[in-house]
């Protein structure tokens, strides 16, 4: 049976007045990203030769997408999720809800499925347009399929954690501010936490790690750990957006690459490439793990707020009032 709250905000979504234009301005705007990719992209192949050229090009636009569409989630998710339960408190409904027969859990699943519906739909419509790199060559199904999967948990996990501040807030403003904050800390803050990680290894530490694990949340680094090969040590990367990270992911392969010494034992064959062999699972298992453990978290607080309140508390608002 649908959840009468996702059916709900779903009509109000799709059915507005600014559904179908913002939809068509996303459309037109991600295709003239894209075009312009397109334009840029092939410069290489007028510098490099056509080789080189045609292989830089089809990875250059998707790695260009998938950074468009990591801040179009970061941007629009927690606007748009940070309202949902602070908004039925400042209209006087949310009481209304709670007395409903839907557990908190259903009220917070049904105001997360329609946010996430809201995107998805939103992403399905450009759908084309992050899979146009696989008929330029240089991109595999498998490489789109990885990325719609870790932006969809990139997704999920923003809109939780907006959910879990959206319950908390007293107000609107409120809400959409600290949503924000915690979106920007997990695609901005990281980058400076590894920074301060990296300067304690070469610091305190004889023998630096390889590893930084403070960008684990990082956005970013989970899509180009899901979907580039930072442990290749022939070639590196193929396009402009994603080396730098592919770096931060594993400096023993980057050394590997600039021809630093790698210890023979962790260096193995694989369908016609070295890799670096890691002492820990993929990253981006890792940060999926992290992601579900932050949403658990969100989709937790939020139903402990938005739970029905015990009668006594009806009797001092009463008075209150």
């Amino acid at each position: 049976m649908t959840n009468p709250v996702f059916a709900r905000e779903a009509l109000n979504r799709f059915r507005g007045r600014r559904a179908w234009p913002f939809l068509l301005i996303w459309i037109l705007g991600n295709g003239v990203v894209v075009y312009l990719l397109l334009i840029l992209a092939t410069s290489f192949d007028a510098g490099f030769g056509a080789l080189i050229g045609r292989r830089i090009v089809g990875p250059f636009m998707f790695q260009g997408v998938c950074v468009l569409m990591i801040l179009a989630i970061v941007m629009m998710i927690p606007g748009t999720a940070a309202v949902a339960v602070v908004g039925e408190r400042e209209r006087q409904t949310l009481q209304l809800v709670q007395v409903t027969p839907l557990s908190p859990l259903e009220i917070v699943l049904g105001k997360l499925w329609s946010v996430l519906g809201y995107v998805g739909w939103l992403l399905a419509a450009v759908l084309p347009v992050i899979a146009a790199p696989l008929l330029l060559g240089g991109v595999r199904l498998w490489d789109v399929l990885s990325a719609l999967l870790m932006l969809g948990l990139v997704a999920f996990t923003i809109a939780s954690l907006s959910m879990w501040v959206s319950a908390r807030a007293k107000s609107s403003r409120a809400a959409v501010t600290g949503a924000y904050l915690i979106a920007f800390a997990l695609l901005f803050g990281t980058p400076l936490l590894a920074v301060g990680e990296l300067y304690v290894q070469t610091r305190f530490r004889e023998e630096p790690s390889g590893e930084l694990w403070t960008m684990i949340p990082n956005p970013y680094i989970a899509v180009v750990a899901a979907v580039a090969h930072p442990l290749e040590l022939e070639p590196i990367g193929d396009g402009a957006f994603f080396p730098g990270y592919e770096y931060l992911l594993n400096r023993d392969a980057a050394s590997a690459v600039f021809g630093q010494a790698v210890p023979a034992d962790r260096i193995v064959e694989q369908d016609g490439h070295r890799l670096v062999r890691p002492s820990r699972p993929p990253l981006w298992i890792l940060s999926g793990f992290v992601y579900l453990a932050l949403s658990a978290f969100g989709i937790y607080r939020a139903c402990r707020r938005v739970r029905t309140p015990a009668p006594s508390e009806f009797r001092v608002r009463r008075i209150r009032t």
